[in-house]
């Protein structure tokens, strides 16, 4: 999924965002013409998939909708894949995909709670939390008996009329071996921020599965 980056994170260009640990708060947010509720880095909420998008990252491809746009840079120290979304109404959101380490739980929880103290250094704390752990520890060590630890970490914010949104699932298959039962990437860890405003489709919803009453059945 994203392993795309991987090859080339010594040649991604450097976005303005900084995520080390001891990142000045001021610096969460690109320094730029118009704020967060105005749009992303200078790029307008309700802007047409078809106007163009100033940005330090590589574009890598539109899909054949127009409805994503998808680059790749840097911010700060990590690498990431960044989707602009559109809707009916225009730009509504944007997705950072974080590229991260695949066999390390607690990397990836650190990775978590590192953006999510940076963001709350300018958002305020979140309003809403949502964290749980379970599986095994990283001490397991039963080559034939391999199992997921797991993690599913989630923060959200309210930067009126933007909602920003820091997401962690991670599965790592347990114990780190060279002959792992399965094989690939199980992990994500994503950024977002949408404006709901603009978070409108034409396309119509699935009708609504009629259910019996319970009279009609007994």
């Amino acid at each position: 999924m994203l392993t795309v980056c991987l090859g080339q994170t010594e040649t991604l260009p450097v976005d303005s965002l900084n995520t080390e640990t001891d990142v000045n708060p001021p610096s969460i947010v690109d320094s730029t013409d118009l704020s967060i509720e105005n749009g992303y880095k200078g790029y307008p909420w309700g802007s047409s998939s078809n106007s163009s998008i100033k940005s330090t990252f590589t574009s890598i491809s539109t899909d054949s909708s127009n409805f994503n746009k998808i680059f790749v840079g840097k911010l700060g120290l990590d690498s990431v894949m960044v989707t602009y979304a559109f809707a009916d109404s225009g730009f509504w959101k944007v997705e950072i995909d974080f590229i991260i380490e695949q066999n390390n739980i607690d990397e990836q929880i650190a990775n978590f709670r590192r953006l999510e103290k940076n963001i709350s250094a300018v958002y305020g704390s979140p309003k809403m939390l949502n964290q749980k752990e379970s599986g095994v520890s990283a001490a397991y060590s039963d080559h034939l008996n391999q199992q997921f630890a797991r993690a599913f970490y989630r923060s959200s914010w309210d930067a009126n009329p933007v909602i920003i949104e820091l997401y962690l699932n991670s599965n790592v298959l347990l114990p780190n071996t060279d002959l792992p039962l399965f094989s690939g990437n199980f992990s994500i860890l994503k950024l977002v921020y949408y404006n709901p405003d603009f978070m409108h489709s034409s396309q119509k919803l699935p009708e609504k599965e009629v259910i019996p009453s319970i009279f009609d059945i007994y």
